[in-house]
């Protein structure tokens, strides 16, 4: 596979037949930004607002919190940026940013079982699973929540651990500390923030012979928004996938191989303190070798080098991210898909440059949020007639659905140790919309058969849960459901209330009359007052203005 890599890689462009001249040229039509930002609708401010909290903290907004900005729709921006400084916002960004990112899969080169100080402790194999992919995203959200310089994120000394990570790397531990805490590696690597990290070349691993050219594309990818694995490519004089010397040869003098490896070798060689013989040995992939650092100019036959900025290695890799300005345009870019929820098109240049200018303004990639929440994009509830069409719905996929039910009602789904919805060993992260960071690598956009059901189901559960507790004697989880009937006025009272806190919108009299109607149906009429209980709630749980946003 590694050898067919660099074939395809390394084919020079030879020209075909010449194509028939084209009879009419078609230019991209351009609309201005403001004509199209004039077309998207936005949402009314308690969506906004909902909208804004699944996003920043993972959970739904208070009832008090939709009174506020219902009445006073200016108060948006100061509890945006209230939900920037939740406690909350830090966890959130981890998963967000583990959509882009793709470091979360369920397994890796390495097996928990091969660390002693895990061996035998099996309740703890989807924690130190998760654990390895979260950690570079992990140093991102500390740095992000705590509003440091967002160039921190490749030149920090630190990064971050928890108690079972504490068992598997060498960093700095203190006994009896458990949660994730941010520590330093002990085994001399440089300071070069995620660079340097275990979980992000555990995730994107190098071969003895692809010699860290995989890494750098996901350096370039992730960092600069440099995607070398888009660039097209022709069979047509392929070197022979049998000749491996003769691979490496053209790496080094075909002109077409030069075209992406006269910048991507030069980075690699930077990173050949990870570098190993074998990629499948815990010990050698555990740790940094400072004194392979030197082998890369050696295998490579070319200086470490940053687009052709001289390097002293990965110690100097990471201030050269930072300073170039591609980094910035890339933040912007990655901020605006994470927010927007969608893939970006040349439409969206000056929207984006917008947020490019808040980050060179400040530095700091909560600015960067703030401004893509402010977008027209990102408030767009509808939209007109005309243009292209702007998604102005988001789904609550896996993620998301874990994280605003357990703040809700405390409720988890986990078999043998596994979260259901963080995993696909077990669970149904992929099946409920999100991303395994291997095979599927995009969230679901749109509505699914498979998500659907994943919703039914948590909505099953949560429903039952919240009956059982809230009938029989369990502090209110939702609302007091034990005490109205349906023709009393005390229970339009409260379904209005779990509407509004629900779904951020105010019930209309013919939804409560459906509400109530079904309350009857579901055994309320037969004195089943847990069954009817449990359907309205499961009804209002699978609502599409629940499950949107």
């Amino acid at each position: 596979m590694i050898a067919l890599l660099h074939a395809l890689a390394c084919t020079p462009s030879v020209p075909t037949e010449p194509a028939e001249a084209p009879t009419e040229l078609h230019l991209h039509e351009w609309t201005p930004v403001a004509d199209r930002d004039a077309r998207l609708e936005p949402l009314d401010a308690p969506r906004l607002l909902r909208r804004m909290s699944l996003d920043l903290r993972g959970v739904l907004p208070a009832a008090e919190e939709l009174d506020a900005v219902e009445a006073d729709a200016s108060l948006l921006s100061s509890y945006r940026d209230a939900y920037l400084d939740d406690p909350r916002f830090e966890g959130r960004l981890v998963d967000v940013l583990g959509e882009r990112w793709l470091t979360e899969v369920d397994e890796y080169l390495i097996d928990w079982r091969e660390f002693p100080g895990l061996y035998g402790h099996s309740e703890l194999e989807y924690q130190w699973e998760r654990g390895v992919g979260e950690e570079p995203l992990r140093l991102m959200a500390r740095i992000a929540a705590e509003d440091r310089p967002w160039t921190e994120i490749v030149t920090a000394d630190t990064t971050m651990a928890d108690e079972v990570l504490a068992l598997t790397w060498p960093v700095t531990w203190t006994p009896g500390d458990t949660g994730w805490h941010e520590v330093s590696y002990t085994d001399g690597r440089p300071a070069a923030g995620v660079l340097a990290t275990n979980g992000l070349w555990w995730r994107y691993y190098t071969t003895f012979t692809n010699y860290n050219r995989m890494r750098v594309g996901a350096i370039a990818r992730l960092l600069v928004c440099v995607d070398y694995l888009s660039r097209p490519v022709s069979f047509t004089g392929a070197v022979s996938l049998g000749d491996s010397d003769g691979i490496e040869d053209a790496l080094s003098t075909n002109p077409g191989c030069q075209g992406c490896h006269s910048a991507l070798d030069p980075v690699a060689a930077s990173l050949f303190g990870f570098w190993t013989p074998q990629e499948y040995n815990s010990t050698e992939t555990t740790t940094y070798h400072p004194e392979r650092e030197l082998i890369g100019e050696a295998l490579l036959g070319v200086t470490p080098a940053w687009y052709g900025d001289p390097l002293s290695g990965l110690a100097d890799l990471g201030n050269h991210v930072a300073a170039d300005p591609r980094f910035a345009r890339c933040t912007a870019e990655s901020v605006a898909e994470m927010y927007w929820r969608r893939e970006l098109t040349v439409d969206d240049f000056e929207r984006v440059e917008t947020l490019r200018r808040a980050y060179v303004g400040t530095g700091r990639l909560k600015d960067v949020i703030a401004a893509a929440t402010e977008s027209a994009v990102y408030r767009a509830g509808t939209q007109t007639d005309g243009g292209a069409e702007e998604p102005t719905a988001r789904l609550l996929d896996a993620t998301l659905l874990k994280s605003v039910m357990a703040d809700l009602v405390g409720f988890r789904w986990e078999y043998r140790g596994y979260d259901q919805l963080g995993n696909d060993t077990y669970g149904y992260r992929i099946l409920g919309g999100g991303v395994d960071g291997a095979y599927v690598t995009r969230a679901q956009r749109e509505p699914g058969l498979t998500w659907e059901r994943v919703i039914a189901r948590v909505a099953e559960a949560v429903g039952t849960q919240v009956v059982a507790n809230d009938l029989h004697g369990g502090a209110p989880l939702l609302l007091d459901l034990g005490g109205p009937q349906p023709d009393e006025p005390a229970f339009a009272t409260q379904l209005r209330a779990l509407r509004w806190r629900l779904l951020a919108e105010r019930a209309t009299d013919e939804q409560i009359a459906d509400d109530a109607s079904l309350w009857y149906e579901a055994g309320g009429d037969a004195g089943d007052i847990d069954t009817a209980w449990a359907a309205v709630l499961q009804a209002l749980l699978r609502d599409p203005a629940f499950v949107s946003y």
